[in-house]
């Protein structure tokens, strides 16, 4: 699907260019989560780096409900939820954890399931205190259940997930993402782009869409983060 390495690039550049407006110079420590700002920037108080580097953590749990788009003609459109778990390591690393369920039916009645299990590694780079590069990679298992013949059967796959993070406010996280699996199950490669709202000082609310040629897939959900 062409308009999918489109729709990323475009969404980085954009965050690219927007994160510009927030210059700051690298502490001794580039992971360090108080950068100071130039000597030239006079930083408003509302947008301090302390408060937006909050957002940018690396230890969190999320829970979405999904709402998935078939691009096939023969398969209705569903629901399914999903939960992902994210535990920092030692500075610049993370271990990444996922479950996603879906279920499905097609014209002639026939239904399928699906459950992924993901665990991978990943490290991450401040570009800025609200500018963040990341990537992930690791093993996927697909559980399938039905009576859809291009599902396989439960199989092993490998993937890597490389993105990009930024604090557009003390509250507001815009987070991009392109997926790329070696599966043959649906969504194998997956351009992901997600917003986040704090709503508490530890929680936020997500919204996103993730479009693949199989399926696109709307969500929403909950996250806690440390």
């Amino acid at each position: 699907m062409k308009t999918l390495p489109w729709l990323f690039s475009m969404f980085c550049l954009s965050t690219a260019a927007m994160a510009q407006n927030y210059q700051y110079q690298y502490p001794t420590d580039p992971y360090s989560s108080t950068p100071k700002p130039q000597s030239n920037y006079q930083s408003p108080s509302s947008y301090s780096g302390g408060g937006s580097s909050k957002l940018l953590t690396y230890g969190s749990l999320e829970a979405r409900y999904n709402y998935y788009d078939f691009e096939a003609d023969n398969l209705d459109n569903s629901s399914g939820f999903a939960v992902g778990l994210r535990a920092p390591l030692f500075k610049p690393l993370f271990l990444s954890f996922g479950l996603n369920w879906m279920q499905g039916v097609n014209q002639k009645e026939q239904s399928f399931d699906l459950t992924t299990l993901t665990g991978g590694v990943g490290a991450y780079l401040p570009i800025a205190s609200r500018f963040h590069l990341f990537g992930e990679a690791g093993l996927r298992f697909d559980i399938s259940d039905g009576e859809l013949s291009n599902l396989n059967p439960d199989s092993f796959a490998v993937y890597m997930r490389p993105g990009v993070r930024f604090a557009a406010t003390e509250k507001w996280e815009l987070a991009a993402s392109v997926l790329f699996s070696t599966t043959d199950n649906l969504d194998n490669n997956v351009v992901e782009l997600n917003s986040y709202f704090a709503l508490l000082s530890v929680l936020d609310l997500g919204l996103g869409v993730d479009f693949s040629e199989d399926v696109s897939t709307y969500h929403a959900g909950v996250r806690l983060r440390w």
